[in-house]
């Protein structure tokens, strides 16, 4: 018996980096939402565990996935072993927390295969192991991420709209998008407070304003700015950068506007998907 599920990427309609604790880590405030381009996880009990993964992303223990598989193994104090197989359309490298999703995905996939019947709570008490982003991959949905990611409030359900998602070429490894973070004196600190307030209130206008990343401030990938002018001349009510990029996202009312913006979009950029908010993984 195996179990199959649907991991979601997810974007940061706001990224704010607010400081830095003495360890080393950054504190943020950010607005996490998953969006419906999703990567597809199979997990069944095996002979020994493995992990096969296509699109490039690798298949020995560094993978997200499988180290997601031996937390959980390791953690419930089971003894089997899984055969994982991850088929990728979420880019990597792209801000959309790909490996984060897939992490999130094993976890919520063993538990189902196994029968554990961990908590939510748990299984993010797991994922905070691997990665910052796989908590909130796990609950999905929209949500207020502090300190350093992991700390999750709900917020209501972002139904507003269509989003046109791209992936440019460049970009650079998370460790020196901080270091640029840091390294910029006159950082732009776009509010998550005030959008969360505007998706209370149900105000489009006021949501869109406040969209904003410090990592696009400190980075300045030309490649990301360029398709973030791009999906503004298109009909995007707003744009941005994903995490520490380099993907970019634009915001539409209508599915039309989108489906004709990801025409154009989709000349020059090979990577273009038109993607709807969704609640989080889904079970097959």
């Amino acid at each position: 018996m195996s179990v199959t599920v649907n991991a979601p990427a997810k974007i940061n309609l706001v990224l704010d980096v607010v400081g830095r604790r003495e360890d080393g880590y950054h504190l943020l405030e950010t607005v996490f939402q998953t969006v419906d381009w999703c990567d597809r996880i199979t997990v069944d009990f095996a002979d020994t565990t493995e992990v096969f993964c296509d699109g490039g992303a690798p298949q020995d223990e560094s993978n997200t996935a499988y180290r997601a598989a031996v937390l959980f193994r390791e953690y419930t104090g089971r003894n089997e072993n899984y055969c994982i197989t991850v088929e990728k359309h979420i880019p990597m490298q792209a801000g959309l927390a790909g490996g984060s999703a897939d992490a999130a995905g094993v976890l919520v996939a063993l538990n189902r295969l196994t029968g554990a019947d961990l908590s939510l709570d748990e299984l993010c008490e797991l994922g905070a192991k691997i990665g910052a982003d796989v908590p909130f991959c796990i609950r999905g949905g929209t949500a207020l991420g502090t300190g350093t990611g992991t700390e999750l409030q709900p917020l209501p359900a972002f139904k507003a709209g269509y989003l046109v998602i791209v992936k440019p070429t460049g970009g650079v490894s998370t460790p020196e998008a901080y270091r640029l973070v840091d390294g910029k004196a006159d950082l732009f600190h776009p509010s998550a407070r005030a959008f969360c307030e505007a998706l209370k209130n149900g105000d489009w206008e006021k949501m869109t304003a406040a969209i904003g990343n410090s990592f696009e401030d400190a980075l300045c990938l030309p490649d990301s700015l360029a398709a973030r002018d791009m999906l503004l001349k298109n009909g995007a009510a707003a744009a941005c950068m994903s995490g520490s990029g380099s993907s970019v996202f634009g915001l539409f009312e209508s599915q039309d506007t989108a489906e004709r913006c990801a025409a154009v979009m989709g000349q020059y950029y090979a990577q273009v998907r038109v993607c709807r908010p969704c609640r989080g993984i889904t079970v097959d």
